[in-house]
């Protein structure tokens, strides 16, 4: 027999900023036992789930601040608006089609509430994504070539983005040097490190592997690997 479970969309979408906000986002079936505060740290999708099934005992349930509501109704429409186009011209993929049932309906299934767990960590990426795209507008026209290619070179840069790469378990770097030109490379180090490095000066050591202009923000990038991370003081 068919799971018929069906839940309030609005309030999973606001238990999913809440808990997005004490935890950050951890993936379905990514929960763990923290052994240093002897609990259980469960996925979102298990965690709003759980607050769900208890909707009636007010002792358990979290309390949603006005800020909380707030931003849930923001990433509602802000998924509402941004896949339109999307659905008009029938590019949606699987997982955007979930988001679209899931925001457009005032209930959803299990399935449903995976989703919307994962809407707060989407739109954070999707901000990010907007302000890097508006960072290499920026630098298009500025950003050359360094070094000749197996050169090794030791210079000044500002870590720009620090994005995550879970499959590989690596960082790909992008940077800036004191002269305005793009410099990447990826980094071989977990957990997760961004909020770590980005917005840091640091000191790089490292051989020029590539020059190329990259196919995702047309500007000229240099490509580097052996590398070494000096913090600046």
């Amino acid at each position: 027999m068919k799971n018929h479970t069906v839940y309030n969309s609005i309030q999973a979408l606001e238990l999913s900023v809440y808990v997005d906000d004490q935890q950050g986002f951890i993936k379905s079936g990514f929960g763990f036992y923290d052994h240093t505060i002897s609990t259980t740290v469960y996925d979102n999708k298990s965690a709003i789930i759980n607050y769900l099934k208890s909707v009636t005992d007010f002792e358990t349930m979290p309390e949603i601040s006005n800020d909380q509501r707030e931003r849930a109704a923001g990433i509602r429409e802000y998924f509402r608006q941004s896949l339109v186009a999307k659905k008009l011209m029938g590019t949606l993929n699987s997982f955007e089609e979930g988001v679209m049932r899931a925001v457009g309906t005032d209930v959803c299934d299990p399935f449903g509430v995976s989703v919307i767990a994962s809407l707060p960590n989407s739109r954070r990426i999707a901000d990010k994504r907007d302000q890097l795209d508006d960072w290499f507008d920026s630098y298009r026209d500025k950003s050359e070539f360094i070094g000749d290619r197996g050169e090794r070179l030791r210079f000044s840069a500002l870590i720009r983005d620090v994005k995550f790469i879970s499959n590989y378990g690596i960082h790909l770097v992008t940077c800036l040097d004191d002269n305005e030109n793009i410099v990447k490379f990826f980094f071989s180090k977990e957990p997760d490190i961004s909020g770590l490095l980005e917005g840091k000066r640091v000191t790089l050591t490292g051989k020029i592997k590539t020059h190329a202009i990259s196919k995702f923000s047309q500007c000229k990038e240099t490509v580097i690997n052996y590398v070494r991370i000096q913090e600046s003081t």
